[in-house]
């Protein structure tokens, strides 16, 4: 028989944001130009690459997919968490919670198994050059990126379904600027000791095993141009190190912690980088240093090629 306190939660009440309506305009300020450069750099992008026959090589087939799943997080999470800033507090129906969890998790997890084949792409690149286009066929593109994202789906689909199958007896407010799975299992009065575990060993699972296959990687190319060849290696590999170190930094932060030990205001700050920050970041790290990107947005810009230095 169901808890007497127990209640069916149908709203959520996100309140996660600054008691201050000065700093939560300060805040929305700053984070609109970020969220709104974050959509449309990921969405150019995107665009570029599909658009420019110049860019149609295995790095930049999943450079695309990044950027959607950076596109993804961005607009699962954005829209909200800027309307909760104006109003001091946004409410969501239990769906629409249920469908940003599952947006949110599936983007960070498909993220991570994306950039470990786009680790195996700067591998084959570096170590194989003669035989690069036998060693990364698009066959082989499109499998690593369909793989991701069903790894991504499916593990977020896990999560998403056991935290909403719990029954919640709490108030329905969650101490966050949008529904993370740690906030959602805060409000249930069953024991979720399972949720906890698997969000752990699934979580931990992609997230080690991609990360191990990205060190493997590098330990390869490092092994195999010496240091002679570092300078060119980090020249090759320098953008997709830079968002291995800045995605792997902030999700372990937010997810590889032992249960209570979830600083309130600690996490937000790390969803917040990763939700806001990292999809603006990312573009620019692929884009700044880029000579190809840079000069396919110059020929659709200027309606030429322009020369650009690294």
């Amino acid at each position: 028989m169901a808890a007497p306190n127990q209640t069916a939660v149908t709203d959520f009440l996100l309140i996660g944001f600054p008691s201050s309506r000065d700093l939560s305009l300060l805040l929305f300020s700053l984070a609109l130009p970020i969220f709104l450069l974050g959509l449309a750099g990921n969405l150019g992008l995107a665009v570029l690459i599909r658009a420019e026959s110049s860019l149609h090589t295995p790095m930049y087939f999943f450079l695309s997919h990044l950027a959607l799943l950076d596109l993804c997080s961005c607009c699962a999470v954005g829209p909200v968490m800027l309307w909760g800033l104006l109003a001091g507090q946004a409410t969501l129906p239990g769906s629409a919670c249920a469908l940003q969890m599952f947006l949110f998790a599936t983007a960070g997890d498909a993220e991570c198994c994306l950039l470990a084949a786009m680790a195996y792409d700067r591998y084959a690149a570096v170590c194989r050059p003669l035989h690069y286009q036998a060693a990364v066929p698009p066959r082989l593109c499109r499998g690593m990126v369909l793989g991701s994202y069903a790894a991504g789906a499916a593990s977020a689909a896990v999560h998403t379904g056991l935290a909403f199958r719990l029954p919640l007896c709490r108030a329905h407010v969650l101490d966050h600027f949008f529904c993370i799975i740690p906030s959602v299992l805060e409000l249930a009065c069953a024991d979720t000791s399972l949720n906890q575990a698997l969000l752990l060993a699934v979580c931990g699972a992609i997230q080690s095993l991609s990360l191990l296959a990205i060190l493997a990687s590098y330990g390869l190319i490092l092994g195999a141009v010496g240091r002679a060849g570092v300078h060119r290696a980090a020249s090759t590999c320098g953008s997709h190190l830079a968002a291995v170190a800045v995605l792997y930094g902030t999700l372990l932060f937010m997810y590889l912690r032992p249960e209570g030990s979830y600083a309130a205001q600690a996490d937000k700050m790390a969803a917040a980088f990763y939700t806001v920050v990292i999809p603006t970041l990312n573009p620019l790290i692929y884009s700044l240093r880029n000579a190809d990107v840079k000069g396919a947005l110059a020929k659709r810009l200027l309606g030429r090629r322009r020369v650009w230095g690294d």
